[in-house]
This record gives C-alpha cells, structure tokens and sequence, in this order.
C-alpha cells in the first residue's frame, strides 16, 4: 500500500474510533485469547503502527498517527492478557472490578507525546536529548518494549569509546542480546532491524548488519535508513574491491577499449 493510503485509511480508521471497545478497535472477538489479541494487535500496528509515517510532517496527519497509536496500545494494555481481558469484561458488563488502578490517561498521553518527539529527535541525530526523552517515558511506563529497545539503542550509539574506537564488549553483548528478544515480540518493528544493522556495522560484524537492514527492508521496502545503510556498504565495497585490484588491471581496461574502437 503505497504511503498516501496507508495515511488515507489511518485516517478513515481513526474517524471511526469513538465508541468502540478495545475488542473492535482491534478486531477481535471477546472469546479471544492472548495469542489472538497479541496478533490483531500486531496486524494493526502493521497498517497504522508511527514508524511507517516518519516522514509525514504535517501538524493534523502527526495529530491523527498519534490519536490511533495511542488508542491501539491502550486497547492492547486492556486486553492484551486473560486477566486484564475478565477485568476489562466486567466492566463492560457493569460489573465492579476489584482489581488494577485505573489507566492514567493523561500519563499514557504525555508517554506517548515524550516517544514521539524522541522519534523526531532520533531522525534528526539529537540522540542525547532523545535519551532523556525516553527516559522520562520508561519512568511512566516501564514495561513498554519500544521505549526499551530505542533507550538501549541510544545507549549503545552515545557509549564511550576506548584509545582504539572500541566500546565495552560486555554492554554491547548485553544491548544486542535485549534488542535481538525484543525482535520475537515486536516482530514487524522494521526500524528495531535497522538499530541491530547499526550496531553490527558500527562493531564491524558488515555481514551480521547487512541482514538486519535487509530484514528491515522486508518488512517495509520504503525504509529510508535501511535503503541508504545498504547503498553505502556496496559503494565501499566496491571502492574497497577497486583499491585492492593490481595496478595492471586499469592498464589492461584501458588497453582493452583502445583495442575495441580500433
């Protein structure tokens, strides 16, 4: 779907938001379990989900991405387990419920506001303020994996360097081995795949990185950092293959057209 009708039925779906349950907002029925949640969930985010609009800088359309990615997480946050789901029940039924506080909407609202100027921030390569962003959001809401996974991202880009260029061997272990299982639950995050492509590469692991980008790209063929990350390894590459050809080689080439227009 190209990028003006995913925009076109964001808007149409957020439209036809109000009033519904968490259940129809994401499609299912009220006899679904945890798997059936958890997949409707992730076939909403794959139409709708923030980080297939990037690029899109007009103030109503962010209004509209905003609007539906919070509702979509908040409908995942009532349902998304067994016991939120008969909790979440009961009170359709008007049943008291005797359970978890109430949803903070107004603290779900400024989470969500601090993730998405991070993601701008992130964009622009103001990775420091961005961090702090996050951090605040991960306060809020601790056990939301994007925040995770983008603060252990900013951490391992803004990590010391040794005399040699090298980072802590131990961290980055541990950064990728967080964002590596984190791939298992947010598993069409394309841009997680680009953050795996990033550290690779940056640890000079060009064929681990080279797959992440792809993996990114497959999940969504119009990512930008994935696209120029791949362009830019094949052009030193091919510099590289260049730089190392024996000298006679361009001697040769250049014989070999003389010879062809003789």
């Amino acid at each position: 779907m190209e990028s003006n009708d995913k925009l076109a039925a964001l808007k149409e779906f957020r439209a036809n938001m109000g009033g519904k349950s968490a259940f129809e907002l994401l499609g299912v029925g009220k006899d679904a379990d945890d798997a059936a949640v958890r997949k409707a969930y992730f076939e909403c985010i794959r139409k709708y989900g923030a980080d297939f609009f990037q690029q899109e800088t007009d103030p109503e359309a962010r209004q509209a991405i905003d609007d539906v990615n919070r509702q979509l997480r908040l409908a995942y946050d009532a349902i998304g387990r067994e016991d939120k789901r008969t909790s979440y029940l009961a009170m359709l039924h008007g049943k008291a419920v005797p359970t978890e506080a109430p949803v903070d909407i107004e603290q779900v609202f400024l989470c969500e506001q601090a993730v998405a100027q991070a993601r701008t921030l992130m964009d622009r390569g103001d990775f420091e303020i961005a961090r702090q962003k996050l951090r605040k959001a991960r306060e809020m809401d601790p056990r939301n994996t994007e925040i995770r996974v983008r603060c252990g991202y900013l951490d391992f880009m803004l990590m010391p360097t040794d005399e040699r260029g090298k980072r802590h061997s131990g961290e980055v272990g541990q950064i990728r081995q967080e964002l590596e299982e984190a791939c298992k639950e947010l598993a069409t995050a394309d841009y997680l795949r680009v953050y795996l492509g990033d550290l690779e590469k940056l640890e000079g692991n060009l064929e681990a990185a080279q797959k992440w980008y792809e993996e990114a790209l497959k999940l969504n063929a119009g990512n930008l950092p994935a696209q120029r990350a791949l362009r830019l390894m094949k052009d030193r590459e091919k510099k590289t293959k260049e730089a190392q050809a024996p000298a006679g080689s361009w001697l040769d080439r250049i014989k070999s057209l003389l010879t062809k227009k003789l």
